[in-house]
C-alpha cells in the first residue's frame, strides 16, 4: 500500500528545500516581440517614426514574417493612432528591422527569409555567395530541387552545387 512506501523515497535529498517550500524558478524570458521591441530602442529614431517601426514589429506574425501589405500597414497608423506616414518610410524601416536578431525576421516571404540569413553569412566564403546567387536567380528551381539545371547553368562541380544545398539546408525557414 501506499502507506509502506519509504519516507527517503519522497524526498529529493538533492533540493531539500522543493519538498518543504515548493518553489519553482521562474523563468523570465521576454517574448518575441517584446525582444524586437528592445531592439527598436537600439536605432536612432524620434518618437514618430519610433510608432510606426513598433508598429510594424507588431504587425509580424509568430514565425516572424510580415505577410501584411505596406498599404495595409500605412493605413493602420493614419486610422488607429493618427500617424501620417507612406508605403516609402514603411520600407525603410522594414530594412533596419531587417538588420535585427534573429537573423530572417521581418522577411515577407521564405525566399527573402532565406536570403537575410545568407547575406549575415558572406564572410564565410564562395558557397554561401553561390547560395545568394542561386536563391536569387534560381529560387523556384531550387525548391522544386532541380539541382542539376541549377548546376549546368553556373557551371558548378558537383562539390560545388552539394556545398550550397548544405549552406541552404542549415537555414531557420522562421
Amino acid at each position: 500500500t501506499d502507506d509502506e512506501i519509504a519516507d527517503y523515497r519522497m524526498k529529493d535529498e538533492n533540493y531539500p528545500e522543493l519538498d518543504d517550500k515548493k518553489v519553482m524558478p521562474i523563468k523570465n524570458e521576454a517574448s518575441f516581440h517584446e525582444m524586437l521591441v528592445n531592439q527598436l530602442g537600439m536605432l536612432d529614431l524620434d518618437e514618430r517614426t519610433f510608432k510606426v517601426a513598433e508598429q510594424i514589429v507588431g504587425s509580424l506574425d509568430d514565425d516572424g514574417y510580415l505577410r501584411r501589405e505596406l498599404s495595409s500597414i500605412v493605413d493602420d497608423l493614419a486610422f488607429r493612432q493618427n500617424i501620417i506616414t507612406n508605403e516609402k518610410e514603411v520600407e525603410g524601416l522594414i530594412i533596419q528591422i531587417q538588420h535585427f536578431d534573429p537573423a530572417g525576421i521581418c522577411a515577407r516571404d521564405l525566399k527573402e527569409c532565406l536570403l537575410l540569413q545568407l547575406k549575415r553569412k558572406t564572410a564565410e566564403g564562395q558557397s554561401v555567395q553561390l547560395a545568394v546567387q542561386i536563391l536569387s536567380k534560381y529560387f523556384d528551381e531550387f525548391t522544386k530541387k532541380h539541382y542539376e539545371k541549377i548546376q549546368r547553368s553556373l557551371n558548378l562541380t558537383d562539390d560545388q552545387i552539394k556545398e550550397v544545398i548544405n549552406q541552404i539546408i542549415k537555414l531557420n525557414p522562421k
